[in-house]
């Protein structure tokens, strides 16, 4: 046999090599969603926004309406340890975004002033007409604040929790500019990985939900595993540019004398935390009473889901609550 017919063979071996694993790969996927899809059905309701059907869960009976934002790629039943502690006293409400968790997906472009607008048609849809307490998470930090300007008339008080700042590609040091970028980018690739079952075969999207344990933690990697969700989140992180031109309008306009907490985590890198303070330190000034609230051990995710800091965010939310005129702002 010549040398080229066994090059030829080898070649041959290894591209059956590397489609077995691709099938393997698919088939691993579709058998982990099928499992997924039994175990953790959709708790709350579909609600018709207009161009797309929005999953929100709303637990508790309280008079008082607190709504959840989550970030980016992260799905609603990662507040679930957060509602624990406020719903027996609370109606506490948690919603996936256009293509996230349990929503349908409108095929659309996203950003955050069109998250705004989803979200008051999805608050209509459910009868919620109070003002509401409106906490938001990394990127959802920033669908809170559109729709708190947006909206002033439906929003009693404002939380953001290490929320996304609308010039931090801009304004982080060189490394990190290049890091975020690059975080832009993997999500957008995220959905193909997902299709291989890349990320389930090595929990690649585990960090993003530091701080969620037991079932909570499963139900929510279940989530990020799915094809569908990921490419919710890829159309977010696509129309980032989008959303940093909302989250300046909101500078510029500012939220009047909004009631507003910023809750700031203190364990980013040192090179990146004075950068990422001096941003939480404006957003806590959008507002005449606004307040900064540095959480010196917590990261990113674990600041709206450990057990160890939200008890902070609660109470937050009953101070707010003691303090919210029924009528609405103007």
């Amino acid at each position: 046999m010549g040398p080229w017919r066994l090059v030829r063979r080898a070649g041959l071996a290894i591209l059956a090599l590397v489609l077995m694993l691709i099938i393997a790969g698919m088939v691993f996927q579709r058998i982990g969603e099928m499992r997924a899809a039994s175990l953790y059905p959709a708790p709350g309701k579909l609600y018709d926004v207009g161009d797309v059907s929005l999953h929100m869960v709303c637990r508790g009976a309280g008079d008082q309406t607190v709504v959840l934002s989550s970030g980016m790629g992260n799905p609603a039943s990662s507040w679930r340890p957060l509602e624990r502690l406020l719903e027996p006293e609370f109606r506490v409400c948690s919603y996936d975004r256009d293509g996230l968790g349990w929503s349908k997906d409108s095929g659309a472009a996203r950003d955050a002033g069109l998250a705004s607008d989803r979200l008051a048609r999805l608050l209509n849809a459910a009868s919620i007409t109070g003002p509401i307490i409106l906490v938001g998470h990394s990127y959802g930090g920033v669908v809170a604040r559109v729709f708190a300007k947006d909206y002033p008339a439906r929003v009693g008080a404002l939380i953001l929790l290490d929320s996304s700042h609308e010039d931090m590609g801009e304004r982080f040091p060189p490394f990190a500019q290049e890091g975020f970028r690059e975080l832009l980018e993997g999500f957008q690739l995220a959905p193909w990985l997902n299709v291989f079952g890349v990320p389930r075969a090595f929990d690649l999207f585990a960090p993003a939900i530091d701080g969620l344990e037991g079932a909570d933690y499963e139900q929510s990697l279940a989530l990020l595993n799915s094809i569908s969700h990921m490419r919710g989140t890829a159309e977010e992180a696509r129309g980032w540019e989008r959303t940093a031109v909302a989250g300046r309008e909101v500078a510029q306009a500012g939220l009047g004398n909004l009631p507003l907490d910023v809750f700031v985590a203190g364990d980013w890198p040192d090179e990146m935390q004075p950068s990422w303070t001096e941003m939480q330190t404006e957003l806590s000034k959008l507002s005449s009473i606004g307040r900064y609230y540095l959480v010196a051990e917590a990261n990113h995710p674990q600041i709206g889901m450990s057990e160890t800091y939200i008890p902070l965010v609660v109470d937050a939310v009953h101070r707010h609550a003691s303090a919210i005129d029924p009528e609405p702002r103007q």
